[in-house]
C-alpha cells in the first residue's frame, strides 16, 4: 500500500479540525479555557498541515513559511493552555515571538537556494523546544498532586520533543531531509507525527475530566475520593518501603460562625486562603485534600509522629496568622489539628480508614480541649486519663 504525503497531510488536517471541534465543545461545556488554546493548537496544526500539503499549487516558499509559521504558533498555544491548566497566564505574545522568529530564520535559510536538511532542522528544533518546555511544565507536581493522565500526557510530549530533536539532527547528518517527500521514510515520519498528535489530543481532554473528577472547585485542592485514593497509595508504598505515613486531619475554628455573621462568600474567602498558604507548611510530596466542609486531610509519606507535629504546628500558625482577620473582617478563624502516625510493622493504624477514625478522635479531643491546637492520636487515651496536647512550636522550614 502506498500512502501519498499531500493525501496524508489533508486527512490529518481534518482529524485535527474533528478533534479541535471535540475541545472547543468540551472547553464550552466545562467552562475551562486550556480546552480553547488546545483546540486553537489543533486549528493552527490542521492549516498549517494543509499549506505544506498544497506545495505544488502554492508554492515553496509561501508553502514552507506560512505553513510551518502555523505549527509554531500551534505548539506555542500548546504550551500556553499547559499553563493556563496550571492557573499561570499564558505565553501568547512569546508564542507570537518565537513562530515569527522562526519563519524569519526559514526564510534566510530559502534565500540561499532550496537547502531542506536546514529548513528541517530549524522547524524540528523550533517544535522540540516548545514540545519540551510543555513536557516539563506537565511533569511539575501541580499544587493538587500528580494525577495520571498528566503524567502519560507529559511524556507523551517529552516523546515528542526527543523525535523532533532527532528529526532535526539526522537531518544535519544526512539521514534525513535528502529524500522525496513522498518517500517511505518521510511518509513514515509524517505518520508518526500524526499519531502523537491524536494521542496528545485525547490526552488533553483526559487532563481536564480527570481533574473535574479529583479536584474541589472551590480550593483548587484534592477532593475527598481523591485524597483518600492517593493517601492509599502513599500508605502501600510506605508499608512496602517499611518507612511511616502520617495522616492529618485539620478543621477550621468557628467557621460556622464567619457565615453565620459575614455569609457565605466570605466563608468561601478563608477556605481558599487557607488552602493558598498551606503549601508554605507541607511538602511537596504530601497529599492535600478537602475533606468536606471546613476539614481538610493531609497524608504525610515518611512522616513519623514527631515530624508529623512539626507541619500540624505549621500549618496552625499558618492560619492563626492569616485567617484571623480576612477583607478586613475580624473572623477569628484558627485551626485544630488531629494526627495519627502508621508505624512500619505494627499492626495498628495500617489502613486509611483506621488512620482516619483515630485523626478525627485526636481532632475532636483537641476542639474539646480549646481549640487551636495540635494532638496527637497516641496521645489521646481511651479510657479516660485525658488527652494531651503535644507541645507548640515555633514555625520553620516544611521538612
Amino acid at each position: 500500500m502506498h500512502f501519498h504525503a499531500q493525501t496524508t497531510l489533508a486527512i490529518a488536517a481534518m482529524v485535527g479540525v474533528m478533534l479541535a471541534a471535540v475541545q472547543f465543545l468540551a472547553g464550552w461545556r466545562l467552562r475551562t479555557s486550556p480546552l480553547a488554546y488546545w483546540g486553537l493548537c489543533n486549528i493552527c496544526l490542521s492549516a498549517g498541515s494543509l499549506f505544506i500539503a498544497a506545495r505544488p499549487t502554492l508554492g515553496l516558499h509561501a508553502s514552507v513559511l506560512v505553513g510551518n509559521g502555523l505549527l509554531f504558533v500551534a505548539m506555542g498555544l500548546l504550551f500556553s493552555g499547559i499553563r493556563a491548566f496550571d492557573g499561570r497566564p499564558p505565553l501568547l505574545a512569546e508564542a507570537l515571538l518565537t513562530a515569527i522568529g522562526g519563519v524569519l530564520a526559514l526564510a534566510i535559510s530559502l534565500a540561499f537556494g532550496d537547502n531542506m536538511p536546514d529548513r528541517v532542522t530549524i522547524v524540528s528544533l523550533v517544535l522540540s523546544i516548545w514540545a519540551a518546555l510543555s513536557a516539563v511544565a506537565l511533569l511539575e507536581t501541580p499544587g493538587s498532586g500528580p494525577l495520571l493522565s498528566r503524567f502519560a500526557s507529559g511524556v507523551l510530549l517529552l516523546a515528542v520533543a526527543l523525535f523532533l530533536a532527532i528529526r532535526g539532527l539526522t537531518a544535519q547528518l544526512g539521514a534525513i531531509g535528502l529524500q522525496p517527500f513522498d518517500s517511505p521514510v518521510e511518509l513514515g515520519w509524517l505518520l508518526f507525527a500524526i499519531g502523537l498528535a491524536v494521542a496528545w489530543s485525547f490526552g488533553s481532554l483526559f487532563m481536564v475530566l480527570e481533574r473535574l473528577a479529583s479536584v474541589d472547585d472551590l480550593t483548587g485542592l484534592l477532593n475527598r475520593r481523591a485524597t483518600l485514593q492517593q493517601a492509599a497509595s502513599c500508605l502501600k508504598a510506605a508499608k512496602s518501603r517499611r518507612l511511616p505515613l502520617s495522616l492529618l486531619l485539620a478543621d477550621l475554628d468557628h467557621f460556622k460562625l464567619v457565615n453565620d455573621r459575614f455569609g457565605h462568600d466570605v466563608g468561601d474567602t478563608v477556605l481558599r486562603r487557607f488552602a493558598a498558604v498551606m503549601p508554605g507548611a507541607v511538602r511537596p510530596s504530601d497529599v492535600v485534600g478537602r475533606h468536606g466542609g471546613e476539614e481538610f486531610c493531609i497524608a504525610l509519606p515518611g512522616a513519623d509522629e514527631k515530624n508529623a507535629q512539626l507541619i500540624a504546628e505549621r500549618l496552625r500558625l499558618l492560619a492563626e496568622a492569616n485567617l484571623a482577620r480576612v477583607d478586613g473582617l475580624n473572623t477569628a478563624v484558627t485551626l485544630s489539628v488531629g494526627t495519627a502516625t502508621f508505624s512500619p510493622g505494627s499492626p495498628e493504624l495500617s489502613t486509611i480508614p483506621e488512620l482516619i477514625a483515630a485523626a478525627d478522635k485526636a481532632l475532636y479531643a483537641a476542639k474539646a480541649a480549646g481549640r487551636n491546637r495540635v494532638f496527637a492520636a497516641s496521645r489521646v487515651t481511651a479510657h479516660g486519663a485525658g488527652p494531651q496536647p503535644l507541645p507548640q512550636i515555633a514555625a520553620g522550614p516544611a521538612a
